[in-house]
């Protein structure tokens, strides 16, 4: 989820580093708090023109990796009521459209294949580097930030315990993506 921004010749690829991505979540309870918790395994890749400004990006989530901190949660948002992970191991993202504010990324619209369903979303950057970096002895351009997304989950068929569980779920991704 993370495309360079420096100005470029042609189209560049960028593969996303497992071990700097985390996509993170956060659904209300009873209008009391929240359950938060985390996926910890994404892969993906994404390749940016800067002339053209346009993306092609694809993120997979592991759904398998979900933590809340608590196995009794995680094991039924795992199960068929919520994201059913044995039929549906993995979440995508494809990301075919940046969103500029002059030149500013302020966000990145796509599609969201959740649960077996396919829809729009939006996500809206919150900070966005791209620089070189070391690396040991060597050096490596990667780009990397902040993004956020809301969702409602019965839009994807996961309706399960509502209202007590909301609907709106907030999405909190982080992560970087190197050059290749």
């Amino acid at each position: 989820m993370l495309l360079p921004i420096a100005a470029l010749a042609v189209p560049v690829q960028y593969t996303l580093d497992p071990y700097h991505a985390a996509v993170y979540f956060a659904v209300g309870h009873n209008d009391i708090s929240y359950v938060r918790g985390r996926f910890g395994r994404l892969r993906g890749t994404i390749q940016y023109d800067a002339e053209a400004r346009s993306v092609s990006m694809v993120v997979s989530v592991d759904t398998g990796t979900i933590d809340t901190g608590n196995s009794g949660v995680d094991n039924v948002l795992r199960s068929d009521q919520f994201l059913d992970v044995d039929r549906n191991p993995e979440v995508h993202f494809v990301g075919d459209r940046l969103v500029f504010d002059g030149d500013k990324l302020v966000a990145v619209d796509g599609k969201l294949t959740l649960h077996g369903v396919e829809r729009p979303l939006r996500l809206n950057v919150n900070r966005f580097v791209c620089k070189d970096v070391p690396l040991g002895l060597a050096r490596r351009y990667v780009c990397g930030g902040d993004f956020e997304a809301k969702l409602k989950r019965s839009d994807f068929g996961m309706t399960r315990f509502l209202p007590e569980v909301a609907d709106e779920v907030e999405l909190f991704i982080s992560g970087e993506a190197a050059r290749e």
